[in-house]
Order: structure tokens, then sequence, then C-alpha cells
């Protein structure tokens, strides 16, 4: 992934490049690249959004094996209070100013499970003190325990 990024990252250079070259031709020649200016910041955002995901990628692969079972993050504190934007993610309760320079709450949970969450229908799942906060709010006929 971050071999394509890197092919991305020559691919904007090579096209900016070739702007450069045309803006010095005759008049009509130097106006036909008003596209490139775009096509080159287009190859730019592939390159971040590639680097992005293969950082994502190499999140999810450090997990510690004992991680909390639950598909997408929380505030560790304060549960299911998240908001991401631009990559960057904020615990909104009060008073807490986390962050983290992420989508937190688009990824799997790294948190260190401390509970035991068994479903209305038995289904047994081992989470966080975070994900344990949110299930207690909204759980129906099932059981948090502490491991």
């Amino acid at each position: 992934m971050r071999e394509l990024a890197a092919r991305a990252d020559q691919l904007a250079a090579a096209i900016t490049a070739l702007h450069e070259e045309l803006r010095q031709g005759e008049d009509a020649v130097s106006r036909t690249g008003f596209r490139l200016d775009d096509a080159a910041g287009w190859a730019r955002r592939i390159s971040g959004d590639l680097q992005e995901t293969a950082s994502d990628l190499a999140r999810i692969a450090a997990r510690p094996a004992d991680s909390c079972a639950v598909p997408w993050g929380v505030c560790p504190e304060h549960g299911n209070t998240l908001t991401s934007t631009s990559g960057t993610t904020r615990c909104n309760a009060g008073g807490c100013g986390r962050t983290w320079g992420y989508n937190r709450d688009n990824a799997p949970c790294a948190e260190p499970a401390t509970h035991r969450l068994v479903d209305a229908e038995g289904t047994e799942a081992l989470i966080c003190d975070g994900h344990a906060i949110d299930a207690r709010n909204r759980l129906i006929g099932g059981r948090i325990e502490p491991l």
C-alpha cells in the first residue's frame, strides 16, 4: 500500500512538471493544461488516502490479543461519546478533551478486555471498560460481568 502511495506521489510530481512545461508554451498551448493542477491534486489525495489506510491496517495488526471484541472504538473513560472529522476523533463528554489522530470510532477497539458481556441469547463477548459503560445503557435482557 505504501508503495502505491509513493507511485501516486511520483505521478503527482510528473503531472506538475508537465503542467509547468505546458505553461512555457505559446498562449493556446499554455491554456490547455488548466486541468492538470486538479489532476496532480487528486494524485496527492490518492497517496494520502493510501497512507492513511496503511496506517489503519498497521493499527489493526498491532492490537493486543486481549483486546475488546467490539469492532468500533469508544472513549475508554466515557463510552460511546466519540465524533470523528478530518481524520481526528474527539470525546464529546464534558471536560474529557481526549483526541486521537485517526478515525477511532471506525476502527476495531484496541482497549484491554475487562468485562464479559452476555446478551439475551447467551452470546458472549469480552469487552473493555468503555464498551461496558455503553452496554449498561443499552443492553436489554443480558448481563455484564467484570473479568
